[in-house]
Order: C-alpha cells, then sequence, then structure tokens
C-alpha cells in the first residue's frame, strides 16, 4: 500500500462461501493463514489511512483448500503368523486428502534394518516373504506439493517356516536310542511305506545315500546349517525328517515308543514339527481285557500311526501335535524361575537344548530326555528351539565335553557360536521301563536353564513319577512307558518355566 494521510491500517477479510468476516486488522502488511477447514476461499485486503480515506483490493480469485492428507487405515488381508516362501499378503492403504497425485512408499523393518520395498502410485503392496522372522510395516503417503503422513511401524507379524503336502521330504536313516539290536532298515521302510501311502513326496533312497556318501555324514540324528542348505540345493528337499525309535519290545504286553522331529533345509534350520508316541500293549485292555494287545505288528503301527497322522495333520494346514492339559501330578516337585534378560528385536527366545547327563542304567537316557525337551519347547511359539545337529556340532567344534555338567566358560562358547538367549540342560536319574505283566515305568531328572546374557541360571527344576502315581481303581490312567510318562513330565516342566518367565502359554 502507498499514498493516504498519516498511518495506515491494513484489514484482512476472508469469504468461505457462506459468509465474510474479519481475520486481522492492524498496520501489518501481512497475515499468515492457516486454514484449518477445506473449502474455497476468497481473500480481500481494505487499506485505511489517518483520516479515514479507504481503498480495497476486491475480492481474490477462489482459493482452494484441500482436505488433509490422512491414512485412514492401513492393514494387510491375512492375519500373521503366515508361511515363508509361501504365502503372498497384500497390504492395502485408505488414504485421503491432500494435494493432486498421491504417492505410496512401502517400508519394511527386520533384524538386518529398514527399507522401502515399493513406491509408486498404488495404494496396495503384494508381498511375498521368502524368510521366516519378525517384520515391522510402515506406509508413506506424500501429495503432489510434498505434503507427507505416515503410519507409523506396525505391530511385529510373524512369518513362519512351515512345510506342505507337496514339499520334498528326506527322510533320515532312524536313530535307535533303545539301547538294543533293532533291525532299523526295516523300521524305516515301515516308516516310508506309511508316508507314500498318504500321498507324500519323499525324497528317494538313492539320491539321499549319494548325498551323505558325498558330505560324509556319519551322525544323521541331527543336521546343521550348512548341511541342510547343501541339502536343498542339492536334491531340493525343503525338509528333512528325523525318525527316534525309543523302544521296542516283543515280550508280552509289547512295547514301543517313536518320535520324529520335521526340520527346515531354509538356512535357519527351524524345528518345523515334532511329536511322538509311546505305547504299550496293556494301556487299554477293558472289559475282560478284550482291548489288550499282544501282536507287536499291530501295536508299532498304532504308535507309528500317531506320529505319521500328527506329520499329516501339520503339513495339512491343520495345526501340531494334540495335546492335552497336562495332569497335576506330573507337575515338577520343586522348581524355581525368574524371567530372564528380554531378548532384543525379537520375541521369542532362542533356546538350545544340551543332552542330560545320564546317571541311569538306561543307555541314551541323556539324549532321550534332551528330545522329550524338544518336543515340549518346539510346540511353543516363545522358544525357537535350536536344531539339535546345530548344537552337536558346535559341541564338537569347540571340543566341548560336559562330564560335570555346562560351566559358564562352556556356557560363553555357546553364546558365541550361536548368539542363543537360554541353553538348557540337566542330569537324568532314573529312565526305566519294566518287562512282563506288571510294574512300574519310573522317570527322574532334573533340570536348569541358563540366561547367557547374564550368565545366571533362571530356572531349576526337578521331577519324580511313577506310572500308577494317583492312580487307584482298575489301573485307570496307569503310564506304561516311560516315554508317554516322560511327554507329560517335560510338558508340564516347560508349562510352569514358561508361567515363571511371564510368557504367554
Amino acid at each position: 500500500a502507498a499514498g493516504g494521510v498519516g498511518g495506515r491500517s491494513i484489514e484482512f477479510r476472508i469469504h468461505d462461501g457462506k459468509e465474510e468476516r474479519q481475520v486481522q486488522a492492524g498496520p501489518a502488511l501481512a497475515w499468515d493463514w492457516s486454514p484449518e477447514e477445506p473449502g474455497s476461499y476468497k481473500v480481500k485486503a481494505v487499506a485505511r489511512d489517518g483520516i479515514g480515506n479507504a481503498v480495497d483490493t476486491g475480492w481474490s480469485a477462489e482459493y482452494r483448500v484441500a482436505p488433509k492428507l490422512e491414512i485412514r487405515s492401513a492393514s494387510p488381508d491375512r492375519f500373521p503368523p503366515q508361511a515363508a516362501a509361501m504365502s503372498t499378503i497384500r497390504w492395502k492403504v485408505d488414504a485421503a486428502g491432500g494435494i493432486g497425485d498421491r504417492e505410496y512408499s512401502f517400508w519394511i523393518s527386520d533384524d538386518s534394518g529398514e527399507r522401502a520395498e515399493q513406491k509408486g502410485l498404488s495404494p496396495s503392496w503384494d508381498w511375498s516373504p521368502r524368510d521366516p522372522g519378525i517384520y515391522r510395516i510402515k506406509v508413506v503417503v506424500r501429495d503432489a506439493i510434498g505434503n507427507t503422513v505416515d503410519t507409523g511401524w506396525s505391530a511385529g507379524y510373524r512369518i513362519e517356516l512351515t512345510a506342505g503336502l507337496k514339499s520334498l521330504i528326506a527322510v533320515m536313516p532312524v536313530e535307535n536310542l533303545t539301547g538294543m539290536p533293532v533291525s532299523i532298515l526295516a523300521v524305516k521302510r515301515s516308516i516310508l511305506q506309511d508316508l507314500e501311502r498318504k500321498g507324500l513326496n519323499i525324497l528317494g533312497e538313492e539320491l539321499l545315500e549319494k548325498f551323505l556318501e558325498k558330505h560324509r555324514v556319519r551322525h544323521t540324528g541331527g543336521m546343521s546349517r550348512e548341511l541342510g542348505s547343501a541339502l536343498r540345493e542339492e536334491t531340493g528337499a525343503g525338509a528333512v525328517l528325523f525318525p527316534m525309535l525309543e523302544l521296542m519290545d516283543e515280550a508280552p504286553p509289547p512295547t514301543a515308543a517313536l518320535s520324529a522331529r520335521l526340520v527346515s533345509t531354509h538356512r535357519s534350520s527351524e524345528i518345523l514339527w515334532a511329536d511322538g508316541a509311546g505305547l504299550s500293549g496293556n494301556d487299554d485292555p477293558g472289559l475282560l481285557l478284550l482291548g489288550l494287545v499282544s501282536d507287536p505288528a499291530v501295536l508299532w503301527g498304532r504308535a507309528k500311526g500317531h506320529v505319521v497322522d500328527s506329520l499329516m495333520r501339520y503339513l495339512d494346514g491343520k495345526g501340531g501335535p494334540f495335546a492335552r492339559s497336562p495332569e497335576r501330578r506330573f507337575l515338577p516337585k520343586s522348581s524355581h524361575g525368574v524371567a530372564p534378560e528380554a531378548p532384543g528385536g525379537r520375541e521369542s527366545f532362542s533356546i538350545a537344548v544340551l543332552p542330560f547327563r545320564n546317571e541311569s542304567t538306561r543307555r541314551n537316557a541323556g539324549e532321550i530326555m534332551a528330545s522329550h525337551f524338544i518336543r515340549a519347547l518346539s510346540g511353543r511359539k516363545t522358544f525357537g528351539v535350536i536344531e539339535p545337529g546345530e548344537v552337536r556340532q558346535v559341541l564338537l567344534q569347540s571340543r566341548t565335553i560336559m562330564e560335570g555338567g555346562l560351566s559358564l566358560p562352556q556356557a560363553d562358547v555357546l553364546h558365541a557360536a550361536m548368539n542363543v538367549d537360554l541353553v538348557l540342560t540337566g542330569i537324568v536319574t532314573e529312565y526305566q521301563d519294566y518287562t512282563g505283566g506288571s510294574g512300574n515305568p519310573r522317570v527322574e531328572f532334573s533340570a536348569r536353564v541358563f540366561d547367557m546374557k547374564t550368565r545366571q541360571v533362571v530356572w531349576s527344576s526337578s521331577s519324580y513319577n511313577e506310572g500308577d502315581d494317583r492312580v487307584y481303581f482298575f489301573n485307570l490312567g496307569k503310564m506304561n512307558t516311560a516315554h508317554a510318562m516322560a511327554t507329560e513330565m517335560t510338558r508340564s516342566a516347560v508349562g510352569k518355566m514358561t508361567r515363571a518367565f511371564g510368557l504367554p502359554e
């Protein structure tokens, strides 16, 4: 403004299409406008001098204020967890407001950092994760003049390794933990027949033998990460099945115990599934002993069928092994635990299970008890169990011998080699089955869990049970194999440990 008499006063007025109003008056020649509501506006300035002369600009051209740029929602079309290398999750953003076209940037965060996955005009992104882990997603929306808004990082989205009915599975030789001579080849053929009858895609025995020979594999009861990757690259196998025979006795009543675990050949060697069955011919004799099983072949078929059917349910996407709530009689006789230090950036604790020290008269009881704990832990989302083959390789490479239990220097070696959060080990004092029509299996063990970061014991327990504990009428509820009893005892111990750690079950 120029001219006039004396000082000038400038009045700014605005019209929103409904009414006219004054928004600023005074000597200032500028007005900072921060529109709060979208719409079409006109602005006018009126100048007055010291003796009342007035002049105005007239109404400006319409000035459009667009709605505020905002994100109404951003969500995936599938709830977690989802399977690695098998699922496609569509993330879709509903945004509104802003000026002109909107640009959408989809960001992902994992253990390796954060990175942009897609940038463009599309408000959706098809995500096909290949690696397991906990991921977080963020969407940044930008309009044509640079206004920006983002969703913030989402809650953790779990991607898990899994296998399906069409997966190529390698079946390793059966590990004989019975302590007795058994025709392992016949046992494996029996298992393979059931798997093939179910229509599973099994790696040929000739190809598997050539692979084992090429890589000079002597121990077939576990798999290191390097061996798993080699098996995947050279044969295409997506998973490996490790069967373990714990008990096979044909003396009447016959007994049999079989367990198995399925391990991914992905670089993490994750345990996908684990289950087992321990049966005796007199488990359910019924009225007039009509349910008594005297044929060892029939009993073996039932034990094997339980394990194969459980595996099929998993591969068919129907969940892991069915587990009833453990009975109070199998709870540890004593226990103590404190919450370990939380793992950084992860929602689950990695845990390595070492073979237990065997002070019983049963051969291989230390390995058997470790396998029971592996089964009990691998069924829980709060624990990521290290494949026993990987643990064995680290122990061999570090020349670790635990004659008197795990020492702190040995724990440091394991932590450095595997970056594991927790280590579980213990002592088996008794692991006894019985032979004949009467008797009681007995299982006794103690367990300890080390927190590798604090170098402290965060859990200890001791358990002891006999097969007829709290059984009063007609042997109802009696356990007839050490396997069946140890399964319940370890599940009870792990459940109580989980609660002591303050973790969801």
